[in-house]
């Protein structure tokens, strides 16, 4: 029996270590795929020598196949006029013909993109990982369509009205969206984000005093220090600023930790002038992106995850922390406050300024550590649980399709 054909489309590179939330979602579909999936990956590369534009290579991520097609190169750290979504679907009409539609299912993580399938008759998915009803409104929003919401909006109008399936990663959206599009209400649904179990787990304490003393050396800080992490893109959505603002009021009360920035964005620039300007240096860690292993080992050697975010979905990262049984601070953003119900396992600051970020992160070091609770609290969005029931409507939609396939490529 021929395998259910999956085609994945974003301006993403699935070979390349990357912090942002959509990444590690695109990880998580490809990885967990069911043997019964053949799963088509159409990006960007990052390293042209290795992933060549134009060309489709058979790879693996950890240790599943996919067939994976890069079709515009996209350097790390490099500002772009052009929104990337725009170029890249500019990419994926030139290179249109060296994708085969037969009998797929073709997956969208922005909608921009499905235009150029506009005419294929291939049951859609589309993922929207915020609520772009309200984000694009959002003065620290860093996507280009905020300059011009009504235009997206219109876009987005034309495009849905396409799409056969539509998850969204926030309740409230959902609603939205169900509103605005009432003959679609029944396709419009909520999916929660998902933490990779089988990478992010809960180590035991002499696990995680070891992994706390390597970085402490590797890193060059008093390893009886406690740790602060954030892990996310250095953009206004994520807002790191604010959380060096809050770590600057607190190192005024208490001296005695370290706060590591896992991540790459345009803002790293002002973060490390502000650091610098501020005599931080000595207490604070700029990384680069790192492995989704690697990160899991840095969330069992911290004591605190902090999410400075202006706006969010359901973000990834807090899942991620509290199933390695780290307590997280956050901003009332997007579904934080469906993962952080109680103070055991963390604390929501519903006024985004400095001060009160700063009271919770105090908050948090001063009581005991609860690793059991806050595992518990991300248990039922692990990806083999979440993605059960997306397997099953995938297999549903591809079943469904005509036995006469549509044309092999857009005209």
């Amino acid at each position: 029996m021929a395998k259910r054909r999956v085609i994945q489309f974003h301006p993403y590179d699935p070979t390349h270590p990357n912090v942002g939330g959509i990444g590690s979602v695109i990880h998580a579909l490809i990885k967990f795929a069911p043997p019964d999936f053949d799963i088509y990956f159409v990006g960007v590369s990052v390293d042209i020598q290795r992933h060549p534009v134009g060309r489709w290579q058979q790879l693996e991520l950890d240790g599943r196949s996919f067939h994976f097609l890069p079709v515009m190169e996209a350097p790390v750290g490099r500002r772009e006029k052009i929104p990337r979504t725009l170029k890249f679907a500019y990419a994926l009409w030139r290179h249109r013909k060296q994708i085969d539609l037969r009998g797929a299912l073709l997956e969208f993580h922005r909608i921009e993109p499905s235009a150029i399938f506009w005419l294929a008759s291939n049951h859609k998915v589309l993922f929207l990982h915020g609520h772009h009803g309200k984000d694009y409104y959002n003065p620290k929003s860093e996507v280009k369509w905020s300059r011009f919401p009504a235009i997206y909006f219109w876009l987005e109008r034309h495009l849905i009205a396409r799409i056969k399936q539509v998850y969204i990663v926030r309740a409230d959206a959902v609603a939205h969206y169900q509103q605005h599009y009432p003959a679609m209400r029944d396709c419009i649904q909520f999916i929660p984000t998902w933490v990779d179990e089988t990478v992010f787990r809960s180590l035991p304490a002499t696990g995680r005093t070891q992994l706390k003393q390597q970085f402490a050396q590797e890193h060059q800080f008093d390893r009886g220090k406690k740790i602060l992490l954030f892990v996310g893109r250095f953009v206004g959505q994520k807002d790191p600023l604010l959380l060096l603002q809050a770590y600057l009021e607190f190192k005024r009360h208490r001296d005695d930790t370290v706060l590591v920035m896992i991540g790459a964005g345009e803002l790293e620039s002002d973060m490390r002038r502000f650091i610098r300007e501020q005599g931080l240096e000595a207490d604070v860690r700029i990384l680069a992106p790192r492995s989704h292993q690697r990160i899991s080992e840095w969330m069992n050697a911290v004591d605190c995850l902090c999410l400075s975010s202006a706006f969010e979905g359901m973000p990834v990262v807090l899942v991620e922390a509290l199933y390695c049984g780290v307590p997280v601070v956050s901003t009332d953003a997007g579904e934080a406050a469906r993962l952080i119900p109680n103070e055991s396992i963390g604390r929501l600051v519903r006024e985004h300024a400095p001060l009160p970020f700063m009271q919770a992160i105090r908050q948090i070091l001063s009581q005991p550590s609860d690793p059991w609770a806050c595992q518990q609290q991300a248990a039922p969005y692990t990806a083999k649980t979440v993605l059960l029931g997306l397997h099953s409507r995938y297999r549903e939609l591809l079943d469904s399709v005509d036995a006469e396939p549509p044309s092999a490529a857009v005209r």
